[in-house]
C-alpha cells in the first residue's frame, strides 16, 4: 500500500516538474537551436497597397458583444482603420442581449462596412459567432473582442500568412501590465506566447487567441451552443483536421490587464470550464494523426488542466504517508505553503508583496479557479450565457 501511495505521490510530482519547467525548457531550446521562427512574412507584403491589393481576400472581422457600450464605438473606429481594402473588409458585430448602449453606439458609426445585429436574448458568445458566421460570404473571418485594439496592418498580417498549408492564423496578443495590484496575467502570458512560438515551429500550435486570429471561412465548424471557450475549439478543430494553424507575431493586438487577482480568478473558472468541456468532448484532440500537436495538447494543455488534481493527489497522498519523517515533512510544506498563499491574498491590497510572490498567488489562485470550473462542469453548473469582466467580457453562468 504504502509503495503505491509513493508511485502515485511522486508520478505527480514527476508530471508537473516535465508541465512547468522541462517541457517549456525543451521546447525553448528546440527554437532557440533551430533559429526558426513560427512564421515570417515577406518584407514587401507589408508595402502600401498596389493593384495586387485586389487579389486579396475578402474579409469579415466578427465582434460578438454583451453591454460593450465602454469599448464598442473606439472598436469598430480601431478595425475601420485597418490598412486592408476598404471594398474587401467588412466588420460584423452581434449584441448578445446587451442591455446598455452598446447597439445604439455601434448603430451610431455610419459606414456600408459596419453591419449590427441585435439579438434580443442573451444566449453566449458561441449563439453568436454561429448566427453571424451564417451570415458572412467572405473568403476570410478574423475574429476579435470588443475590448482589443489592432495595430493597422494587423488584419492585414493574418491574412497574409494563409496559404494553401495554412487555413488559421493567429495573432501575437499583448497583455499590458497593470498599474496596481496582485493580477500577473500579464507576466505568465509573456511565458504562453513563447511556448506558443516554439509550438508553431514544430506544427503544434495549440488554440488561438481570442482578440487576434483568423480562419478560411470553409474551415469552420459550427460550435456547440453552450461553447466556453471558442477560440481554442474553432482552431483546434483545424489544427486536428490538418488544414494548418500558425502562429504570426506580426500581428500584434493589445488588451489590458485587470488589476485585481479576483477578476482573474472569475476568468479562470470560465475558462476552466471550457477547458474541460475541449478535454472530455473532444478526444481527438489529443489522439490525432499528428504527433506534434498531440504531444503538445498533452504537455501543454492537459497536464495545465490536471495540476490542481495532481496537487491534490500529492497532498493526500503524503497525508497517508505522514508516518514516514520524510512524507511527514511533504506534507508539512504543502500545508504551510497553501497557508502562506492564502495570507498573500486576505493581505493583497495591503502589502507590497514581491514579484516572485504574486506569481506564487497566482498559481494558487489559478489551480483554485481551475479546480472550482472542473466541478462545475462536472455538475454542469453552468451556462453559454456571459456577464462582463474586465477584461476577457465574459464569466460563463
Amino acid at each position: 500500500m504504502n509503495i503505491a501511495l509513493q508511485i502515485v505521490l511522486w508520478g505527480a510530482v514527476a508530471l508537473l516538474f516535465y508541465a512547468y519547467l522541462l517541457y517549456p525548457l525543451l521546447m525553448t531550446r528546440l527554437i532557440a537551436g533551430s533559429g526558426r521562427n513560427s512564421f515570417n512574412i515577406n518584407a514587401d507584403s507589408r508595402n502600401e497597397c498596389s493593384d495586387a491589393c485586389d487579389l486579396l481576400p475578402t474579409v469579415v472581422v466578427i465582434v460578438a458583444a454583451f453591454n460593450e457600450e465602454q469599448h464598442i464605438f473606439a472598436r469598430i473606429e480601431n478595425l475601420l482603420a485597418q490598412d486592408y481594402p476598404a471594398n474587401r473588409f467588412k466588420v460584423f458585430v452581434g449584441s448578445d442581449g446587451s442591455s446598455d448602449r452598446t447597439v445604439e453606439l455601434a448603430r451610431s458609426i455610419v459606414d456600408a462596412r459596419v453591419v449590427v445585429q441585435a439579438f434580443p436574448v442573451n444566449r453566449g458568445k458561441a449563439s453568436v459567432l454561429n448566427d453571424l458566421i451564417a451570415e458572412a460570404t467572405a473568403d476570410v473571418l478574423v475574429f476579435t473582442d470588443a475590448n482589443t485594439v489592432f495595430r493597422p496592418d494587423t488584419v492585414r498580417q493574418l491574412v497574409l500568412a494563409l496559404n494553401e498549408s495554412t487555413a488559421a492564423t493567429c495573432g501575437e496578443l499583448i497583455l499590458e501590465a497593470p498599474d496596481k495590484g496582485t493580477n500577473q496575467d500579464h507576466q505568465y502570458w509573456n511565458f504562453e506566447r513563447k511556448l506558443k512560438a516554439a509550438e508553431s515551429s514544430i506544427g503544434g500550435l495549440l488554440g488561438a487567441n481570442g482578440g487576434v486570429y483568423a480562419i478560411r471561412r470553409e474551415s469552420f465548424l459550427p460550435l456547440r451552443t453552450d461553447t466556453i471557450c471558442d477560440d481554442f475549439v474553432i482552431a483546434m478543430n483545424i489544427a486536428v483536421r490538418g488544414q494548418g494553424l500558425r502562429y504570426v507575431p506580426e500581428a500584434i493586438a493589445f488588451e489590458d490587464t485587470p488589476n485585481d487577482v479576483m477578476t482573474e480568478y472569475h476568468r479562470r473558472v470560465r475558462i476552466g470550464i471550457g477547458n474541460y468541456q475541449a478535454l472530455f468532448r473532444h478526444p481527438n484532440y489529443l489522439f490525432s494523426a499528428h504527433p506534434a500537436l498531440s504531444l503538445t495538447y498533452f504537455s501543454h494543455k492537459v497536464l495545465r488542466w490536471l495540476t490542481p488534481h495532481l496537487l491534490l493527489l500529492i497532498l493526500i497522498c503524503s497525508l497517508l504517508l505522514v508516518r514516514d519523517p520524510i512524507y511527514a515533512a511533504v506534507f508539512a510544506i504543502q500545508l504551510l505553503g497553501y497557508a502562506f498563499a492564502y495570507l498573500v491574498f486576505v493581505l493583497r491590497d495591503r502589502v507590497g508583496w514581491p514579484k516572485v510572490v504574486k506569481a506564487g498567488l497566482f498559481f494558487a489562485v489559478l489551480n483554485v479557479a481551475f479546480l472550482i470550473g472542473f466541478k462545475r462542469f462536472i455538475t454542469s453548473d453552468y451556462r453559454g450565457s456571459w456577464r462582463r469582466t474586465e477584461r476577457n467580457d465574459a464569466v460563463a453562468r
